[in-house]
């Protein structure tokens, strides 16, 4: 293990790693080197560029362990590397261009975000961040890549930890371009699924939904509800107010099921849900809970808690499933 003052200082340079990585993926670096290694000058004019500029880049992401140097100064894809392919099964493209061009200048305003207790974005633009993005189309495809992208990785991995074949139907309550909910018609081929988002993302889902607004009102009456990391864009006040809606369209032996992260106890227990949460203080006024904050946040809503079901420990979602409680 590396000394105290070499771990520390690794961190403080953080911010280098991740505007290299940023350069990488707005460049689409990894895609040119697929043919073979290649110098900063051949791929200065590719991407028309300057060379030297971009070979002490590519040197930064070689010194990272996200490229292999080779003689002659020319530089190939490492097995990180290939991450950032576009092509690449489980890409992380579409996360390092959020973080570069969204999350990266909100961080900045962390200190006076605990100054002023608003989240950093909204201090660094003077607007919510769905706002901003809304105007934005450039950085809403970032953010939208970058949720693609965990979604089916996430996606793989509920429907293989939670069986969905007792239910016949179900509604994916913000469900954005329906990856979880092809991948649970796909792992239980007998249910009737239905996408449920904002009426400009249903137009640009691949698969037909309803739009709406679930502030107000859901389809009713289905075996189940799924909201995938919805909840933790919210706080308290608002995240009831979405469940309730929900209870509101449940029949009393329908199932609400929660796929989010469950922060640990101990921050070192589980690090990636720790940053999962920095990232909605960044960004939004969400937040990742605990399993008694959301027991008592589905109470609040009339809803039960039934059961956690962990997915594995490299997604960092749960499984909350939720049954409503009898009213009246």
């Amino acid at each position: 293990m590396q000394p105290p003052a070499e771990r520390l200082s690794r961190l403080i340079d953080g911010y280098l790693s991740t505007q290299l990585l940023y350069v990488a993926a707005e460049l689409c670096l990894a895609d040119a080197l697929v043919a073979g290694p290649c110098d900063a000058a051949e791929l200065a004019d590719t991407f028309a560029v300057d060379p030297d500029v971009l070979d002490r880049i590519l040197r930064g992401l070689a010194a990272d362990g996200v490229l292999d140097e080779r003689p002659g100064r020319r530089f190939a894809l490492a097995e990180m590397g290939e991450l950032l392919r576009e092509d690449h099964p489980r890409s992380l493209r579409g996360a390092v261009l959020a973080r570069g061009r969204l999350y990266y200048p909100a961080m900045a305003e962390l200190l006076r975000s605990a100054q002023q207790g608003r989240p950093p974005f909204d201090i660094a633009h003077g607007e919510t961040f769905f706002a901003h993005l809304a105007t934005r189309p450039v950085e809403r495809a970032a953010f939208q890549a970058s949720m693609t992208s965990r979604s089916k990785r996430e996606a793989d991995a509920v429907v293989a930890a939670y069986d969905f074949a007792a239910f016949t139907s179900i509604v994916d309550i913000g469900g954005g371009t329906g990856v979880l909910l092809a991948a649970i018609m796909e792992s239980a081929p007998g249910i009737d699924g239905t996408l449920f988002d904002r009426p400009e993302v249903i137009d640009g889902a691949p698969m037909a939904g309803i739009g709406g607004d679930f502030f107000v009102d859901v389809p009713a009456g289905a075996d189940a509800y799924v909201l995938s990391r919805v909840i933790h864009d919210w706080d308290d006040e608002a995240a009831t107010t979405i469940l309730r809606t929900c209870r509101r369209a449940m029949q009393e032996s329908a199932t609400l099921l929660l796929v989010e992260a469950i922060l640990p106890d101990r921050a070192a227990d589980d690090p990636a849900a720790i940053r999962m949460d920095l990232h909605m203080l960044t960004l939004l006024r969400g937040r990742e809970r605990t399993r008694s904050e959301y027991e008592a946040l589905l109470a609040a809503a009339d809803l039960r808690l039934a059961r956690v079901v962990p997915t594995g420990p490299t997604t960092g979602v749960h499984v909350v499933e939720a049954r409503p409680v009898p009213v009246g």
